[in-house]
């Protein structure tokens, strides 16, 4: 008889702390960012911004600003000729056209020998608005006889969802409320109606948060150096998606992406606000002067015309026995996208079936179009506004119910097997261990005591104890990785991530713990979009599940 031989378990490198391979460079500020790339011949362009969140353009005379010493050029949406210049979308379409749509929409670029001379020739650039009536808030924008967040409706649209199968937003009926307003098609389980009437107790409430600024330490920036011929261009974007900035700048170029380098540089900061945005235009310009541009937002134009997480308004109503067991999860929500559409509002929608085991869920999500920069995500799209809005519901109810917020989440937690709305049946996902772990903190078993040791004049003001969960479904995308022996015995991982938060000490630690070779053994490397496999885009709370399979 032959036995096997258990072999004692290898220790893992993976969770422990490294030192960041990018970690020097950057703490003594050698690190050379988008807007640090050295070029031959580098010209720097600046954008003339609306005043007005919403007006006509009457004109635009750019006589004096081609007047002025260093001066090199002046583009208007009618003089530059990007490809998709009539896209419902803000990278493919810039510059306004007939109206400006939000105060900060770019209406002209000027581009000059220095900063300064180009910052002279945004102050001469004249433009003559006639102002119109702006919806600024959702509420009111969402209302029959709105004031339109756009009067000029003959624009393209933005394409097909970044989500394949993903519901498209359509118009409503004129009769049913403003023109500003999108309806996602209802997201329902069972009937809500009775899951309404099986409960003994419910509670309804309105939540409203506001637009978030990412707040990232380095604004938007690109550089763009074309080839004397103008038909290959070389990009440095600070960007959370190489692969999106070249076909984005592809569409906007009208050309092949086997023409578009894109190389990675660090990023300072993005958490969902940089996927791509001034990389078009700054391609566009820089193909039609043959010149390398800087575009770089300063802190006010990123404040105004950056990629904010949305404003929404979710009233939330739960339903449920006295035993504590959820009979109805409703939700109707008004996500503010701006004046363009912003196709991951939909989104937000999932939020609601990804914490609790519920029979019966209504969501209903609608989306209206103010006079707003577009919107973006601010680690994850509309994820923090949907779970707060949802556990300050559960906290209410479990107020109601006199019962225990744990022992109501340990009751109705999902587990493994239970209804999924989009995959059919939940994976195992640990929500019930987590929970477990919460009764057993310290924090919580002792807060009782802990609430009497908060001094006097303190208490009931920002100070407190409390319990919450929220989830997110990571792991969208594709990814591969490239993995290649050198001749000294060590080992080179390309990817095509951004390293945003450190996810490439993660790639070293995975590649360390599958050869069994120390970390010092692996170099983690990037290229560019010629030569690094693909990764999609490094956001999402998904790189190190999708890239780190990869490796």
């Amino acid at each position: 008889m032959v036995q096997e031989v258990q072999q004692p378990a290898q220790p893992t490198l993976v969770g422990t702390s490294i030192p960041r391979q990018d970690g020097p460079d950057k703490v003594t500020g050698r690190a050379r960012y988008a807007g640090d790339q050295p070029a031959l011949g580098l010209l720097y362009a600046r954008l003339v911004t609306s005043p007005y969140a919403h007006a006509r353009i009457l004109g635009i005379d750019t006589a004096e600003a081609l007047s002025l010493p260093g001066v090199v050029a002046v583009f208007t949406a009618e003089t530059l000729g990007m490809a998709q210049a009539n896209s419902a979308s803000r990278a493919q379409s810039p510059l306004a056209r007939q109206e400006v749509l939000w105060c900060g929409h770019p209406v002209a670029v000027v581009v000059g020998e220095t900063e300064a001379a180009a910052e002279d020739g945004v102050n001469a650039v004249e433009v003559d608005y006639d102002p119109l009536p702006a919806a600024i808030e959702p509420e009111a924008a969402a209302r029959p006889g709105a004031p339109p967040a756009r009067v000029h409706q003959e624009v393209e649209s933005a394409g097909e969802s970044p989500i394949p199968g993903f519901p498209q937003p359509t118009a409503v009926a004129a009769e049913e409320g403003s023109s500003n307003v999108r309806r996602f098609r209802p997201m329902a389980m069972g009937d809500i109606e009775e899951g309404l009437r099986q409960a003994e107790v419910v509670v309804e409430n309105t939540y409203r948060t506001h637009l978030v600024h990412q707040s990232y330490m380095e604004p938007h920036s690109v550089t763009v150096s074309p080839s004397p011929s103008g038909h290959h261009l070389v990009i440095w974007p600070s960007t959370q998606g190489l692969f999106s900035v070249r076909a984005a700048v592809a569409r906007a170029t009208a050309m092949p992406e086997r023409q578009i380098r894109v190389e990675p540089v660090p990023i300072g900061g993005g958490f969902g606000g940089k996927e791509t945005l001034l990389e078009p235009i700054a391609a566009v310009v820089a193909s039609r002067l043959r010149r390398p541009i800087r575009l770089i937002h300063t802190r006010q134009d990123d404040l105004l015309a950056g990629n904010p997480a949305p404003q929404l308004v979710m009233t939330v109503k739960l339903g449920a026995k006295r035993d504590g067991t959820l009979t109805a999860i409703q939700a109707r929500m008004l996500v503010d996208s701006g004046a363009y559409p912003n196709f991951l509002a939909g989104l937000s929608g999932f939020h609601f079936f990804g914490a609790y085991r519920c029979p019966n869920i209504a969501v209903q999500c609608d989306v209206v179009e103010t006079n707003k920069p577009g919107t973006g995500a601010y680690r994850a799209p509309a994820g923090p506004q949907t779970y707060f809005a949802l556990e300050s519901s559960v906290q209410d109810l479990c107020q109601q119910l006199e019962m225990d917020p744990l022992q109501f989440r340990q009751i109705n937690a999902l587990k493994e097997g239970d209804p999924n709305l989009m995959r059919g049946s939940w994976p195992r996902i640990g929500l019930l261990e987590c929970i477990e772990q919460i009764q057993q903190h310290p924090l919580w078993t002792q807060r009782a005591q802990a609430r009497q040791d908060i001094p006097e004049d303190l208490r009931g003001w920002k100070i407190g104890i409390g319990a919450a969960i929220g989830g997110w479904q990571g792991g969208t995308e594709p990814a591969a990785a490239l993995c290649r022996l050198e001749m000294d015995g060590t080992f080179t991982v390309v990817v095509g991530s951004v390293d945003v938060s450190g996810s490439d000490a993660s790639m070293a630690l995975i590649a360390s713990d599958t050869l069994g070779l120390p970390v010092a053994a692996i170099d983690v490397t990037h290229d560019s979009t010629d030569s690094m496999p693909y990764s999609g885009l490094s956001a999402g709370s998904k790189t190190t599940y999708t890239v780190g399979s990869a490796v």
